[in-house]
Parts: C-alpha cells; structure tokens; sequence
C-alpha cells in the first residue's frame, strides 16, 4: 500500500528520498540543545565564539572549493540583503545560545517555532507580501501560544530566556527575508558571514578565551556538523520539495528537542509551555497544509 502510493504520480520515486533526508535534517537540529546542556565550564560567549569560527572555516572551506578563485566575487555578490542576512542569522544564534543558559530547551524550541510568522509580518513590511486570510488567523493562532510561554516565563523566572528565544526568532526571520530577496544569487556565503558576526560578538562579550578540549569538540561538532552540514544540505531539499512541506518536516525539530534533554537530563516542559508549543505548532501546521487548491491561487 505504501510502495504504491510513493510510485503514484502525485508522489514519484524521486520524492522519498528528499523527505527522508529532510527528516533526518530537523532531527540534526534538534540535537543542538543535547549537544550544548554538554558543555562543562566555557560560557556562553565562548561557547558562541569558537562555535561560530568552525561554522564560518566549515562554510567558507565548501564555498571556496565550489568557486576557485572566483570565491571573492561570491561573497561581494550576496551585496547588502546578504549583510543584513548575515547580521540576522549571527545574531540569532548569540541569542539562541544565551537563552539556553536561561530557559528550558522546550520553551526555546517552541518560541523559536513561530519564526515562520515574524517571517510573514516582516515580508509584508519590507517586501509588500500580501498575507492572506488563513496567514493572518495562524500568525494569531501562533503569538497565542508565545504569549502563554513568555507570560510562564514570567511566573517561573525565566522570562529573560524566553523573550532571548523570542529574539532568536524575529533575528533569525531577517536572515529568511533577505535570502529570499536574493534568491537570484547563492546566498551560501551569507551563512558564512553570519559566523563572523557571531564571532564578533561573542568576542566583546568575553574576558577570555581559554576553553577545554571536551567544550571545544562540542562546539566543533554543533558548528561543522550540525549547522554547516545540516544546513547546506537543507538547501538541496528545497530544490525537490515545496516550502509549505518542507515547513511541516522542519517541526519534527521542535518536538524533537525536549524529547532529546527530557531523556538526558529529565529537563521537564511545564503544562503552560506543552499547552502554548502544541498551538504554536498547530498554526504552523494550519497555514503550510492548506488544500492544493488554494496553494495553486497563490502561488509557490
């Protein structure tokens, strides 16, 4: 029943794959918060520093043998949408990382789930996107549940992580609205620059670098494998498959990510963050599976 329905013509042989791999893809992600409740003694700062330098040396390594000697031009040609993509995704992962030191992996996952509404809001404003009717009533959906988590946040005192994960989201969403500004151009060196903002920044914010082996494979590991890697290989998913499914596979991320540190550190969600991540993924769920129909009206 299975094998007919992926050699039927609205699912071809080609297909299986690109979703499996997209599958496996989220489930990297979901690891970046097991991987970082690892680490000993660095801070977060160093933490962020030496995680962004293997992501900036990894990106720029697989740039580099992409282009030759044209890997200058490829880094000036991602102009100013890649300088404030590259700002956006930097950022995002200071924040990110910073918030995990101040809330639960659960609160962050789900918070950083409503990303693809700051998404819609900041293409309206910047780019003029229409957001129709069934966009708006999920993106209501969605800051329904943020605001369950960040006022839980509030109750238990981890206010300062959640509106971190918050920030991590709008940030992360300015990254999205310029790649797809110049989705003319390979915007992988954005990636790339984003891991120096990040370093940059993390370097203000320390007094010294002096980090341990077991912390520095950590970062190694998140940065090389599970952020260039990961996300390299995403940008040949969205090739063979449409955003609105791709959308979808990425939650396996946020469910994922509370499973991984409630086994490893019995890092137990609250009711009100389980109640308000359920609707946030929900909405996200609402708007990418409307019907064909409806997807063909308005458009990829």
């Amino acid at each position: 029943m299975v094998l007919r329905w992926f050699r039927s013509d609205n699912c071809p042989p080609r297909r299986l794959p690109w979703v499996v791999l997209a599958l496996v893809l989220a489930a990297g992600w979901s690891t970046s918060g097991l991987i970082f409740r690892h680490i000993e003694h660095a801070s977060a700062p160093q933490v962020i520093f030496y995680r962004s330098l293997c992501l900036t040396f990894a990106v720029t390594a697989f740039v580099a043998w992409r282009y030759r000697i044209a890997t200058p031009r490829a880094f000036r040609a991602v102009g100013w949408p890649g300088i404030v993509g590259a700002l956006g995704l930097g950022l995002a992962s200071v924040t990110f990382i910073m918030a995990i030191e101040r809330t639960t992996i659960a609160n962050i996952s789900f918070l950083i789930a409503a990303a693809p509404f700051f998404v819609g809001v900041l293409a309206w404003t910047a780019m003029g996107e229409a957001m129709s009717r069934r966009t708006q009533a999920a993106t209501a959906m969605a800051m329904v549940g943020v605001a369950a988590m960040v006022w839980e946040g509030f109750a238990f005192g981890t206010w300062d992580g959640n509106l971190l994960a918050l920030a991590c989201a709008l940030l992360s969403s300015f990254y999205i609205v310029a790649v797809r500004f110049g989705q003319r151009i390979d915007m992988v060196p954005t990636v790339a620059l984003s891991g120096v903002v990040a370093a940059v920044t993390a370097a203000a914010m320390t007094s010294s670098f002096a980090i341990g082996w077991h912390d520095l494979a950590l970062c190694a590991l998140q940065g090389i494998f599970v952020s260039a890697l990961c996300n390299g290989l995403f940008t040949l998913c969205a090739r063979h498959l449409p955003a609105a499914e791709l959308t979808v596979l990425s939650m396996i991320e946020s469910v994922l990510s509370p499973i991984w540190v409630l086994i490893a550190f019995a890092e137990v969600p609250t009711g009100l963050t389980i109640a308000g991540g359920v609707i946030v993924l929900a909405a996200v769920a609402f708007q990418a599976l409307r019907p064909a129909g409806q997807r063909r009206r308005h458009g990829a």
